[in-house]
């Protein structure tokens, strides 16, 4: 009796490679006297999924050949899938390309310094048997600027009324033009923001108006080509009195009256800026019920009070945001006056004194008496 004795089929083989899309993981050695593995594999095309835009993600897809052979190439003996990209040097007529060598993934993510440029991507595939694909390749047309943006927005200061705050983000978006900054102050628990005149430059110096208060700075992203991006915000912790003057203030307000020698300005033509005129010097005089400025006696005259007023509204201090050694008492619309001391810590301390004496005399928050011009 015969026996019909069959060869061993061939021993599968376990590989790990690593590779970008595996499939299984037992592969043939040797390559399989079938039809369906005697064809090498192939790519039929690459393309692009994704916007040719800066910032924007680029996916090379290859695009498989749709025979029936093929399609089991690539299920069943697909090993590697092999990436590189590349950028345009050059103008069209005399173009090359570069490698970007550490590129070797799928993806891509396209650069402000791609912008201009020509993309390409170079794709094979290898199989389980060593056998490799000709080179298939796609190319963008020219990479346009991105949408201008700005993340990580953050303030950069230590969080009291005398430091300087800093605005800080990262641009995006082709080259960035003249990108807008807006200052504001918002109260806490409050939705509304109140823009700080004038304020529109990446540093601002914080003053005593900020007590109390947010500092929020609105940045609008702008391309150089006049394009605007979306508005970001960002804001700091309440802004609080620095320790020392804090502590000075705290100290004046137990007393309950204080007397501040400050100077006056008399005989200031009107188109001449402050200093121009004559300083006089004066007695400022606050307690717990009332203000007044009083002009001292001399040997020939008594003393003069030249203003006085209780604390009740409309009553405020103004500062001036262009000279820190100068600040305005308003009693109401007919009784107001301009002082000056030598130092800004003199005025911050005057300014905070009154404005805590004000705030007890009529049991309010103390940012209701900021006076803010909008």
């Amino acid at each position: 009796m015969a026996f019909d004795i069959k060869p061993d089929p061939p021993v599968p083989v376990i590989v790990k490679t690593g590779c970008i899309c595996p499939e299984e993981d037992i592969w043939f050695t040797e390559i399989p006297e079938d039809s369906l593995a005697s064809e090498e594999p192939k790519i039929e095309a690459l393309c692009f999924r994704g916007k040719e835009v800066e910032g924007e993600i680029l996916t090379a897809v290859e695009v498989i050949p749709k025979s029936d052979i093929q399609h089991h190439i690539w299920n069943k003996y697909k090993k590697e899938i092999k990436y590189q990209w590349f950028y345009s040097n050059g103008d069209r007529e005399q173009r090359s390309f570069e490698p970007l060598v550490s590129q070797v993934s799928c993806s891509y993510k396209v650069r402000f310094e791609d912008i201009g440029r020509s993309l390409k991507c170079e794709c094979t595939i290898t199989d389980v048997f060593g056998r490799t694909s000709n080179t298939v390749s796609a190319q963008t047309s020219s990479i346009s600027p991105g949408i201008p943006k700005i993340d990580k927005l953050e303030i950069e200061g230590r969080g009291y009324h005398t430091n300087l705050y800093a605005v800080r983000g990262i641009y995006s978006g082709g080259k960035e033009g003249k990108s807008r900054i807006q200052w504001l102050r918002s109260m806490v628990g409050s939705p509304d923001l109140i823009s700080i005149p004038g304020e529109t430059s990446r540093m601002y110096e914080a003053n005593v108006d900020d007590v109390g208060y947010r500092l929020v700075a609105v940045y609008t992203p702008v391309r150089e080509d006049g394009v605007e991006g979306q508005p970001v915000s960002a804001s700091t912790d309440p802004i609080s009195v620095e320790p020392d003057i804090y502590k000075e203030v705290k100290q004046k307000l137990e007393l309950g009256s204080v007397k501040f020698e400050v100077l006056c300005e008399k005989d200031r033509p009107a188109k001449e800026a402050p200093g121009a005129g004559n300083l006089e010097r004066r007695i400022l005089e606050v307690n717990r019920k009332r203000v007044k400025v009083v002009k001292p006696g001399s040997k020939t005259s008594f003393p003069n009070t030249e203003i006085r007023g209780t604390y009740a509204p409309p009553f405020h201090v103004e500062l001036y945001r262009n000279d820190p050694h100068r600040f305005k008492i308003v009693v109401d619309s007919d009784n107001e006056m301009d002082l000056m001391v030598q130092t800004k810590h003199s005025c911050d301390i005057i300014v905070l004194v009154i404005r805590g004496f004000a705030q007890r005399f009529n049991s309010t928050s103390l940012n209701s008496l900021l006076k803010i011009e909008t």
